[in-house]
């Protein structure tokens, strides 16, 4: 499913109500015409879409006020999963869609659109399904540069041995700490830095840093905090985090079953995945913030060099599961 060609059902055209004045009759006991005026004609040619002969309503086909709401908004559903909610419900994804459209409408200053968004459901919801889309786009993308990867990463290898890496790896949660290998490429990992696997540092690169519409360049100021940060430097947020490593739990669970061609990470399979590193991650927040917040400085650090440095597309390679190979002693912290 491609954001341009998301479907949804004919609407009617928003308009601005008003008294019989607005109607007007020529000649007695003929019908009368409604007479347009001009905040009428405006209101219809922006607010108005263009469909398909099927139904269909692309983004690209749509006027240039249209189309700056629509990508715009794309943009801030984005920085939404990102920063507030990485996996979202299907319920929310949506409403999350149409709010990111009236905002942006009003931003903007389309008020023709934002009074169609908030009056007309039909519209609302034909617009809402071209942004609302691009979640499941997202995480397909993420899956497939994942899923691509990961045989490099952790040094995967020949298939039984693979599957037997992937069960270690699986295991505590091995998986989200960085790692080292011995020479029959076996990986342990490193209990002082967890969520710093290469893997994750590669993924949390490419959507931080590795187009001019990435989220670290089109939103800087979201990354500046103060509060007792390391050494006042930006850091990675809880949900995008969360979010790249429940992909990579995905990508390794696909690998055990045999690489299936069908697999999916849309909807809300993985949502309980997700959720456990979000409370994982919040639970080390509130036992030892200053090591929580250099850590994340220090991961945004790191896939802040692969951009300069160039990142390659390889690499060398229960709820308190994690914590048994956390080294918290050991982390750094302020």
């Amino acid at each position: 499913m491609d954001v341009e060609d998301a479907v949804s059902e004919s609407i009617e055209d928003c308009s601005t109500g008003g008294d019989s004045s607005e109607f007007q009759s020529d000649d007695e006991g003929t019908a009368p015409t409604r007479k347009l005026q001009t905040s009428d004609t405006k209101t219809w040619s922006i607010a108005s879409l263009v469909r398909t002969e099927s139904g269909k309503v692309k983004l690209l086909d749509q006027n240039l006020e249209t189309r700056r709401v629509l990508q715009s908004a794309i943009m801030e559903v984005k920085c939404h999963l990102f920063f507030a909610n990485g996996y979202p419900e299907l319920v929310d994804k949506n409403q999350v869609a149409l709010q990111a459209l009236i905002v942006v409408a009003e931003k903007c200053g389309v008020h023709p659109i934002k009074e169609c968004l908030q009056s007309d459901i039909r519209y609302a919801s034909q617009l809402g399904s071209l942004v609302d889309a691009r979640v499941p786009i997202l995480h397909r993308e993420l899956k497939e540069d994942t899923c691509a990867n990961a045989d490099g990463y952790f040094r995967l290898g020949h298939t039984d041995t693979g599957k037997a890496a992937v069960r270690r790896l699986l295991d505590k949660l091995a998986y989200i700490y960085a790692l080292k290998f011995d020479i029959n490429n076996e990986a342990s990992p490193i209990g002082k830095k967890p969520y710093q696997g290469e893997l994750l540092l590669f993924l949390i690169y490419w959507q931080l840093f590795h187009s001019s519409r990435s989220i670290a360049i089109k939103f800087t100021e979201r990354f500046v905090e103060i509060a007792n940060n390391k050494g006042q430097c930006p850091k990675v947020p809880i949900p995008l985090l969360a979010l790249v490593a429940t992909v990579v739990y995905t990508a390794l669970l696909w690998k055990l079953q045999g690489s299936l061609s069908k697999f999916n990470f849309t909807g809300n399979l993985f949502s309980e995945t997700y959720n456990y590193h979000v409370r994982f991650l919040e639970k080390l927040k509130k036992d030892a913030p200053a090591k929580f917040h250099c850590m994340m400085a220090d991961i945004y650090e790191a896939a802040q060099k692969l951009r300069y440095s160039g990142a390659a597309a390889s690499g060398h390679a229960a709820e308190l599961k994690a914590f048994e190979l956390l080294d918290l002693d050991n982390m750094e912290e302020d």
